[in-house]
């Protein structure tokens, strides 16, 4: 009796432990959202801007800071030439204190140099970002892609099989010939390949996921549902759009960073003056003095810095005429992938979607009343798994057209 009731609450734990094990072991789930916050808050290379914007920010301080005075002391022995003076100190030594000051332009100047640093820094911030969260979402649907394959491949594979037991049944009743089964048990060979082929893929789109985000479990997967696309402008208004790229923000940034230097480096011709006091102890006579100290441009006024600041400006002004010359190819480019695309989306739904099922419908028939042979049916059951894999290649290039615009224009198109 008593090992009866053993018994009994071993199987008991053992079914306690069935029930709990698929939850305690369950893969995490992220969403669009949960994963572009990730992203934004964990990835190295958002450290990596933010960094930056405190250096930069740093560097106004630098450059509101002043100059730190200087002293300096002398003292030595001294020896009279004439007449000693009675109870004068055969010693001398001397103070001098000099303090650096910047005339209010060239301090400007390089407050103005600071200012449009942390500027591009900041804009740089948000380029990596916008560039970050287009490329999660470009991760993202190709994983949520190689998925819909991969559960279409495994239906098909289900079905291949069920084919296959069938044809088997009728060989070995000699109701159907040898080469059927041969027939049938390629095809589920050949289906097998693809859908381990597409479960790798899937591993490698995930693998590519976790890498951009950083701090993600290694077996994780994602919420099946696909964002959502606003209302595409016209051609003519993405080009204009083309203005608020993030990449081409940071160019106009540059360009002001580049004409601040200019100025800074004309203004350091003559950059300040510094302030002298100077006290002097002679054995018999005391000294103080007040000066000035100017700096004369006779032998280098900064013309090779100031040609380089110049050709920094022009480099900088050429530099936006080619971002903005090559968004306007890019998006032209990327418009016309996305009217391929949806061209092609109506074609599937419009009919060819429904002409494929009806074809393998009819092939199934005529095989299941003799009327064809089994080459002919699975000939409709692979034509119709390509037809249905090539739809939803068309309908994720729809929306990788879509981030594409999306990252020319620097606007989210596509939400999670």
């Amino acid at each position: 009796m008593l090992s009866q009731t053993r018994w009994r609450k071993a199987c008991r734990l053992l079914w306690l432990c069935c029930c709990i094990t698929p939850v305690a072991f369950a893969e995490t789930t992220f969403d669009l959202k949960t994963l572009l916050d990730k992203a934004v808050a964990e990835n190295p290379m958002m450290a990596v801007s933010k960094a930056q914007i405190e250096a930069a920010a740093a560097g106004i301080t630098v450059a509101r800071s002043f100059y730190n005075p200087d002293m300096e002391l002398m003292a030595g022995p001294a020896r009279y030439r004439g007449v000693p003076t009675p109870g004068a100190s055969e010693r001398n030594y001397g103070v001098t204190i000099s303090q650096p000051l910047d005339f209010p332009g060239t301090r400007t100047s390089r407050r103005e140099l600071a200012e449009q640093q942390l500027t591009y820094a900041e804009k740089g911030i948000q380029t990596t970002s916008f560039d970050l969260r287009n490329l999660i979402k470009q991760a993202y649907l190709t994983v949520l892609l190689r998925q819909q394959i991969l559960q279409m491949l495994g239906a098909n594979l289900s079905i291949l099989q069920e084919i296959q037991s069938k044809i088997k049944r009728k060989v070995d009743v000699g109701e159907a010939a040898r080469y059927e089964l041969i027939k049938a048990d390629t095809e589920v060979l050949a289906a097998e390949r693809d859908y381990a082929s597409a479960q790798t893929r899937i591993d490698e789109a995930k693998a590519i996921l976790r890498g951009m985000i950083g701090n993600m479990p290694d077996s994780f997967d994602v919420k099946s549902e696909l964002p959502t696309i606003s209302t595409l402008p016209a051609i003519t208004e993405l080009r204009k759009s083309a203005e608020n790229n993030p990449y081409l923000q940071q160019l106009f940034t540059a360009k002001d960073s580049a004409e601040a230097k200019l100025k800074l480096e004309q203004a350091l011709r003559f950059p300040g003056l510094t302030l002298k006091s100077d006290f002097t102890q002679d054995p018999d006579l005391n000294t103080f003095r007040l000066g000035v100290v100017l700096p004369l441009p006779v032998w280098n006024r900064r013309e090779g810095q100031i040609a380089q600041a110049a050709a920094g400006i022009e480099e900088a002004d050429a530099n936006i005429k080619l971002q903005q010359q090559v968004l306007r190819k890019e998006i032209d480019s990327a418009y016309q992938r996305t009217v391929i695309a949806s061209n092609q989306l109506k074609v599937f739904e419009n009919g060819l979607l429904q002409q494929s099922e009806a074809t393998l419908s009819r092939a199934e028939a005529a095989y299941k009343f003799g009327e064809r042979g089994i080459l002919e049916y699975l000939d409709a059951q692979r034509v119709n798994r390509d037809v249905r894999r090539d739809y939803l290649i068309a309908k994720f290039d729809y929306f990788f057209s879509v981030l594409q615009i999306e990252r020319f224009i620097g606007s989210d198109l596509v939400q999670p």
